[in-house]
């Protein structure tokens, strides 16, 4: 290579170092910095992320590396679901902790609707994380004054570690969400008399102590909840003669909607949910079950994912219990959930005692 064509490289490197990031120069524009976010929610049994068409508006709530409360922010909409979409904070160099909500819309468009909310205690500036909360509403009783309604869909995310911004440099980070809210189906059969069943001779409830959802997403239990479904109806088939002639309503199915907060998998059984179906012409409580101990027999339905109690029941979101009755009590149920192939059948064992 002649002196000339050295000249010409060497005049070219130059430029190129003059132009970069990394060339500090009075005259040249700031290169961008702070922390950029993206978000997944592939925390559920299709081990899929599901961000972009379950979630509608997040917000993250930024904390200095002692944990005391700095700022917020809020993106929702169109933008959350196209390809490539990050939350950009414009912060100073340091050390940084987030949590991040999030739900199907903006927390301000989900309080303006009907029914019970989930109603976010933001911290004030210099605050510690820890007062961070969210509550479901509920009366004194615990009762869940729903309206008739399920209830907004709610995630959660959070830095597992502070993370480090420096200066002429975008920080990325990753935010894995969790869905807290349940969607959970309760169907009844009756074996011996299914042409009279009709859900209103049934009380449904589900009982549980998960009003308050901490910061880091576990559950203060000092408040009890009742839950009611959100809706109840009877469904008849239509059975069919050999010559193909209807011949009435034979078989009856009660159908209930629940929708709940997250579910927790105690140690002792006796601090789990319960659910419970009340015989309302006999008085006769004909199914009473720990809920979460039966949702998580599901996990093992797969034999190629292996889950805690507590992980399966954080990745799962939708259930469905069916019920079959003899008498006053239950003699099977088959549960289910939806998306999945999964299915279970628990036969219920009688114990004289």
């Amino acid at each position: 290579m002649d002196n000339k064509k050295r000249f010409l490289w060497g005049m070219m490197g130059l430029a190129l170092a003059l132009t970069s990031c990394e060339y500090i120069h009075d005259d040249l524009e700031p290169c961008p910095s702070g922390l950029s976010l993206t978000f997944e929610y592939d925390y559920n049994l299709q081990r899929a992320d599901m961000f972009a068409d379950h979630v509608g508006s997040v917000t993250t709530y930024i904390f200095d590396e002692n944990g005391a409360f700095l700022t917020s922010k809020t993106e929702s909409g169109s933008a959350l679901a196209g390809d490539g979409y990050e939350m950009r904070l414009d912060l100073e160099p340091g050390r940084y902790q987030y949590i991040v909500l999030a739900g199907q819309a903006p927390f301000e468009e989900m309080l303006a609707g009907q029914g019970a909310k989930f109603r976010v205690d933001e911290p004030a500036g210099g605050e510690e994380m820890t007062a961070l909360s969210v509550t479901l509403d509920h009366e004194a009783d615990g009762s869940i004054p729903h309206a008739g309604m399920p209830l907004d869909t709610l995630w959660h995310g959070m830095a597992p570690e502070p993370v480090e911004v420096v200066i002429d440099k975008i920080t990325r980070d990753t935010v894995s969400l969790v869905r807290n809210t349940k969607q959970i189906h309760v169907a009844l059969h009756d074996l011996d008399h299914p042409e009279t069943l009709d859900v209103e001779n049934f009380d449904f409830r589900i009982y549980d102590r998960n009003a308050k959802l901490l910061y880091d997403n576990s559950v203060d239990e000092s408040d009890s909840l009742i839950y009611t479904p959100y809706e109840t109806w009877t469904s008849s088939s239509k059975p069919l003669t050999a010559d193909s002639s209807y011949v009435g309503d034979d078989d009856r199915i009660a159908h209930a909607d629940f929708m709940t907060s997250r579910l927790v998998y105690h140690d002792a059984g006796r601090d789990d949910a319960i659910l419970s179906i009340v015989n309302r012409t006999t008085g006769e409580e004909v199914v009473r079950v720990n809920l979460v101990d039966m949702l998580s027999r599901l996990r093992t339905a797969a034999d190629i994912y292996r889950y805690t109690p507590q992980e399966f029941l954080d990745r799962g979101y939708e259930y469905q219990l069916t019920f079959f009755l003899k008498g006053d009590t239950w003699e099977y149920v088959n549960i289910e959930i939806a998306v999945l192939s999964w299915a279970k059948r628990i036969q219920y064992e009688h114990i004289q005692l």
